[in-house]
């Protein structure tokens, strides 16, 4: 791990005393940190401040987790996932989570405010530092938009979602300044709050950032367009479809067919070989990439979909062969099905060490999201024929060159009360293929108040569990760590 002068962070502590591939963290001397006394350390300080936690972890929430499985190697009747351990159980299960290790929720929350941490750091001496001011600004608008972003899904995580109950709902801790005391207290804003501070350093990182200064693929940073695309994701969840119209426009620049992946293009004779061209930073469609310390890749563990699941979920009004499976439907030796997303790769904590932690290559901001995102706004503004037309933009790259041109068709596929609610459903069915293992399928449940049945497995029980449409679980809880050092609670 790189080390950085950085002052004491309270909701870091778990993470500091569990991540055991660090456990050299405490020994090292402060003299041994990096100063911030250029502007190339401090580029270098923002380049590292994307949270390495994972949210994928919510599609356990979701309708996106199958409703059986295996455990402890046994297999069950109607099995439909793979073994089953107690943090995917209890996720399933939309209970508080006990562990802190990948793909949790207290993790998640550590590593989200570990990148807050060091952009603070680096934003607090920026203006002061020698260099150009074109190159510092790049770096000013690279950590605001990093910050905006970190903050933005940990509120999406761990609150309920921007409504007309926004300004009291309790939000997550908005943290702007570097920590210059031992053990600060923190309170936590209201969504409302967070929201208006992400939209001030969205918009004002995005003012400033400047691709010139990127080199290679560019992908791993917040560019220009994925600054674009986080803000057609932000305003559509805040429900400002003008402005998600606004920056979605100006993110395709009038070319969105540039920005939707071509299956044709993604045929591979391996899983990895497949997997790698999904994820490959020069595809249009990929706009935003990090690394993830993660399992969720692993899919011979946790709740997943089989076969039956699978075919339903491809499912589509036009009747169509979808080519999100024309890369092949993979399984690991049970009745769990998956397609050639994710890759894992391996973090080795030096190079004659079989230790170290698993990761992936995880697309943050996609094309095709502010396709969808377009198409969502433009519905409820009730420019209806031009939302459609978003949507065949990916209907002909998922459908062999067929479109949604019946609108008769979708209202009776999805027994829809009108074409605006057909368009809706459709559009929601979309977003669930499109970002399956992208765990955004959890966000779509929330904002749109959808309602979750999941079935234990027999030897679990065997009975299904419901989460509400007005679920205050829909509020992840925080971190016992975090609630220890006196931030309140969701309530329950």
């Amino acid at each position: 791990m790189n080390k950085y002068k950085l002052t004491p962070y309270i909701l870091l502590v778990s993470f500091i005393l569990s991540f055991t591939s660090c456990d050299d963290y405490l020994d090292e001397l402060p003299d041994d940190r990096l100063e911030l006394d250029t502007a190339e350390k401090a580029a270098k300080v923002v380049a590292d401040s994307y949270s390495q936690g994972s949210y994928a972890f919510t599609d356990m929430y979701t309708d996106l987790a199958g409703p059986t499985g295996l455990e402890n190697g046994g297999v069950i009747a109607n099995a439909g996932g793979n073994f089953i351990d107690q943090n995917s159980l209890q996720l399933y299960s939309w209970q508080d989570v006990d562990g802190i290790s990948q793909d949790t929720p207290t993790y998640f929350w550590d590593r989200s405010y570990e990148a807050i941490a060091q952009t603070n750091e680096v934003l607090a001496v920026i203006d002061d530092l020698p260099g150009s001011t074109d190159f510092k600004n790049a770096i000013k608008g690279e950590a605001l938009l990093s910050r905006a972003y970190s903050h933005f899904m940990l509120v999406n995580v761990f609150a309920l979602h921007y409504d007309q109950n926004a300004s009291t709902n309790l939000g997550i801790p908005y943290v702007l300044q570097p920590e210059t005391r031992f053990l600060p207290t923190y309170e936590r804003n209201t969504v409302q709050e967070v929201y208006d501070f992400v939209e001030k350093d969205l918009l004002e990182g995005l003012s400033l950032i400047n691709d010139q200064f990127f080199s290679g693929s560019k992908k791993y940073h917040f560019t220009k367009k994925a600054g674009l695309a986080f803000a057609s994701r932000f305003y559509l969840w805040k429900r400002d479809y003008v402005n998600c119209i606004k920056y979605s426009d100006l993110f395709f620049d009038g070319n969105p067919e540039l920005y939707v992946k071509n299956y044709d293009e993604l045929q591979g004779s391996t899983y990895n070989d497949i997997a790698d061209k999904y994820n490959e930073t020069t595809d249009d469609s990929n706009v935003l990439v990090m690394q993830k310390f993660s399992n969720h890749q692993r899919v011979g563990t946790g709740f997943r979909l089989n076969i039956t699941d699978l075919s339903v979920l491809f499912n589509n009004p036009l009747n169509a062969f979808d080519q999100r499976t024309s890369t092949g439907i993979w399984n690991v030796g049970t009745d769990a099905r998956y397609t050639a997303r994710l890759r894992e790769y391996f973090f080795r904590e030096n190079l004659s060490s079989n230790s170290g932690l698993p990761y992936h290559v995880s697309i943050e901001l996609k094309g095709e999201e502010v396709l969808l995102n377009r198409a969502e706004a433009l519905l409820f503004t009730g420019a209806q024929d031009d939302a459609l037309s978003d949507i065949n933009v990916l209907a002909r790259l998922r459908y062999n060159n067929q479109e949604y041109n019946d609108i008769n068709q979708i209202i009776t596929y999805y027994n829809a009360s009108d074409a605006i609610d057909a368009i809706e459903q459709l559009i929601l069915d979309e977003r669930k293929k499109e970002f399956w293992d992208h765990g955004l399928r959890w966000f779509d449940i929330k904002r749109f108040n959808l309602s979750v049945s999941h079935r234990l497995p027999e030897n679990f029980g065997g009975e299904t569990l419901e989460l509400s449409t007005d679920d205050l679980r829909k509020a992840i809880q925080i971190p016992d760590s975090a609630i220890d050092f006196g931030i309140a609670p969701n309530p329950r």
